[in-house]
C-alpha cells in the first residue's frame, strides 16, 4: 500500500510539475544500443531556441531548486532564462552548437556575472548579435540578442580567436538580417568576454573608453561626494501641489508659506538649467530630523492643526492613506526621515535617474525635487563641464544600463565610478566662465519658450502647441504662422491681416535672440568639448572616432 501511495504521489507530481527528462525522450543521443553512456558524444548536434520570459520575482517557490539544480549560473535575482543557458550547454555534444535569442540584460547585468563566467569556462562563443530595442517581437519590449556558442572539444584551445559581433540598429529590421550581419559584423578578441560585464564595442572604442578610465578618477573620489536621491514622499497626492493649491494654502494660512517648497520631477531637469514648472512640495521633516512645536508634546495632532491650520486641512482627509505609507515620518503627516535636507538648500548638481539625452543641471536656489532625480552636493562646474559633454555622453551610453526606449538608467553606483578627468588650473577657469553663459543661455531661453506659449494661448487660444511650437525658433515665419493655425481650436474662425502681422512680428521679436544665444552657445559647447577631449588625452584619431561612433543623441556643440 505504501508503495502504492509512493507511485500515486509520483504521477500526481509528474503531471502537475511537469517532469521532462532529456535521457529518457531522447535515448539514442545519450547512449549507443547497449545502453551504455556515449561519453563526450552524449547529447545534441544543436539547441536552439527561445527561452520564456519570466522575471525573478515569480520565481520565488523556486530558487532553492534553481541554486541546487543549476549552481554555476544561480543568482538571487537572475531571470528564469539564465538556467535555460546552462541546461542548453549541458544537453549538447562535445562539438555541437547552442543558438538563443533572449533579452541582452544578461551581457551587463550583475545577474549576469555567474552566466557570463560559466559561458568563458564551459563554452566557446562564436556569434553575438545584439538588437537593443529594436522592435523583434511585437508584445515583448525585451532587448533581445542571439548567441551561437560552440560546446568545445576537451582538447580545443580558444587562443587568441575572436567573436564576430553585430550590434543591429532599429533602422534596419527591414533589411535582410543575414545581409546586413555580413556587412556590418566585427571581431572582438574573446578573450574580453569573462565574468565582468561584456563590451560588443570595437577594439578601437574600447580602447577609447579604457582611455577615459585610465586618465581619470571615480566622480566620488574627484568630488569627494556621492549621489543622493530626491524626497520620497509615499503619497505624492498629499504632498506634491501646484500654484493655485499652494496660493490657497497660503491666502488661508501664510505661516504655512515657510514650509512650501518649489520642487522639481525628472522631466525638469534639463541640459544646464532646471526648468521649473510652478510645482510645490509640503516639506514636513519627520520629528526624528526637525525639531517641531508637536516634536515632544502629547497632543502633537492638534499643536498641528494650531501650527499649520491650513495644512492640516489639506492632510487630514488622506490621513488614512498616509498612515499606510512605508515612507513615513514620526506622525503620519510627515515625511520619512532623511539625513541630508540641508543638502537640498546648497548647490548641487541635479540629473533623471532615468534619461534620453545628457541632462546634467547645476541648481543654485534651494529647489527640492522628487526621488525621480538624483544629485551630487557640490558646485563644481568642471564637473558639469565633464557630465555634461559629447564624450561623456558617448561613455554613459556603452557603460549605463539601458531602459525602455534606449533611455539610460543612472543608479547610484554607476555614477560614483564616472572617470572624471583632473583639469588644468587654465581648463578649469575656461570651463567656469563658459558653463556660467551656458546655463545663462538656457535659463533665457526657457523663458522665451514660456512667454512665447503663454503669449500664444492667450491671444490665439493655442492650449496644446505641440513640439514644434516648443521649439517655435527652429521654425521660420511661415512655419511658425501654419503651426498656429493647426493648433487653433476648431471654429475660430481664419486669421485677419492684423493677427497675422501680430504672429509675425512676435515671432522675430521672440526668436531673434533666442537663435542669437543658440549660435554663441553652440560656440561654448565647442570649445568646452574641446577642454574635456584635452583633459583626457584625446588625440585627433580619438576625437574622430568619437564622433564616428557617436551614440544616439549625443550633444552636438
Amino acid at each position: 500500500p505504501q508503495f502504492v501511495r509512493w507511485l500515486d504521489e509520483s504521477e500526481m507530481l509528474a503531471a502537475q510539475k511537469r517532469f521532462f527528462h532529456w535521457e529518457l525522450e531522447f535515448p539514442d543521443v545519450f547512449f549507443d544500443r547497449q545502453g551504455r553512456p556515449l561519453g563526450d558524444d552524449a547529447g545534441f548536434d544543436a539547441v536552439v531556441g527561445n527561452p520564456p520570459y519570466v522575471r525573478q520575482e515569480s520565481l520565488g517557490d523556486l530558487k532553492p531548486y534553481l541554486a541546487d539544480s543549476y549552481p554555476e549560473v544561480y543568482h538571487g535575482v537572475a531571470d528564469l532564462y539564465v538556467y535555460f543557458y546552462e541546461q542548453g550547454i549541458r544537453q549538447l555534444r562535445r562539438g555541437g552548437r547552442m543558438s538563443y535569442i533572449v533579452t541582452n540584460k544578461w551581457l551587463r547585468a550583475g545577474y549576469g556575472e555567474p552566466l557570463r563566467g560559466y559561458f568563458a569556462s564551459e563554452g566557446v562563443i562564436e556569434e553575438i548579435i545584439d538588437f537593443g530595442h529594436a522592435p523583434i517581437f511585437e508584445d515583448a519590449d525585451v532587448f533581445p540578442c542571439i548567441v551561437l556558442l560552440k560546446k568545445p572539444d576537451r582538447e580545443e584551445s580558444q587562443g587568441d580567436q575572436s567573436v564576430r559581433v553585430v550590434e543591429f540598429p532599429r533602422e534596419a529590421l527591414n533589411a535582410d538580417i543575414a545581409t546586413y550581419v555580413e556587412e556590418n559584423a566585427h571581431a572582438v578578441p574573446r578573450k574580453r568576454f569573462g565574468k565582468n560585464a561584456w563590451s560588443l564595442e570595437t577594439s578601437a572604442v574600447d580602447d577609447l573608453m579604457e582611455k577615459m578610465r585610465e586618465n581619470g578618477v571615480p566622480l566620488a573620489e574627484f568630488a569627494g561626494v556621492k549621489p543622493l536621491y530626491g524626497i520620497k514622499t509615499g503619497l505624492n497626492e498629499a504632498f506634491l501641489i501646484d500654484t493655485q493649491a499652494r496660493d490657497r494654502l497660503v491666502r488661508e494660512d501664510p505661516r504655512s508659506a515657510e514650509v512650501i517648497k518649489p520642487y522639481l520631477r525628472g522631466q525638469d531637469i534639463k541640459r544646464w538649467s532646471p526648468e521649473w514648472r510652478g510645482l510645490w512640495i509640503i516639506v514636513l521633516k519627520s520629528s526624528g530630523d526637525h525639531a517641531w512645536p508637536w516634536s515632544d508634546t502629547d497632543d502633537a495632532e492638534e499643536v498641528f492643526r494650531q501650527t499649520y491650520p491650513s495644512l492640516y486641512g489639506h492632510m487630514k482627509p488622506l490621513e488614512d492613506k498616509l498612515r499606510k505609507r512605508r515612507d513615513k515620518g514620526h506622525h503620519w503627516w510627515e515625511l520619512r526621515t532623511c539625513a541630508y535636507y540641508d543638502a537640498f538648500e546648497k548647490p548641487k548638481i541635479m540629473y533623471p535617474d532615468i534619461t534620453w539625452r545628457s541632462s546634467f543641471t547645476l541648481d543654485t536656489d534651494g529647489r527640492m525635487f522628487n526621488n525621480t532625480v538624483y544629485f551630487l552636493p557640490t558646485n563644481s562646474v568642471w564637473l558639469m563641464a565633464v557630465l555634461d559633454s559629447p564624450l561623456m555622453w558617448s561613455y554613459c551610453w556603452r557603460n549605463a544600463a539601458h531602459g525602455k526606449d534606449e533611455a539610460l538608467r543612472f543608479f547610484g553606483d554607476f555614477v560614483q565610478r564616472i572617470p572624471i578627468a583632473q583639469p588644468t588650473d587654465e581648463a578649469r577657469g575656461e570651463a567656469e566662465d563658459s558653463v556660467g553663459r551656458l546655463i545663462s543661455f538656457a535659463s533665457s531661453g526657457q523663458e522665451a519658450r514660456r512667454d512665447t506659449l503663454d503669449w500664444l494661448r492667450v491671444e490665439f487660444g493655442v492650449e496644446k502647441p505641440g513640439q514644434k511650437l516648443e521649439d517655435f525658433a527652429t521654425l521660420g515665419p511661415d512655419a511658425f504662422v501654419d503651426e498656429v493655425r493647426k493648433r487653433r481650436p476648431k471654429g475660430e474662425g481664419r486669421l485677419t491681416p492684423g493677427a497675422l502681422r501680430d504672429l509675425k512680428s512676435g515671432y522675430a521679436e521672440m526668436s531673434g535672440p533666442v537663435r542669437e544665444a543658440r549660435t554663441e552657445a553652440a560656440s561654448l559647447e565647442r570649445k568646452l568639448s574641446d577642454l574635456v577631449n584635452r583633459a583626457y588625452g584625446l588625440t585627433a584619431e580619438n576625437v574622430d572616432l568619437l564622433w564616428k561612433t557617436a551614440p544616439p543623441r549625443m550633444p552636438r556643440p
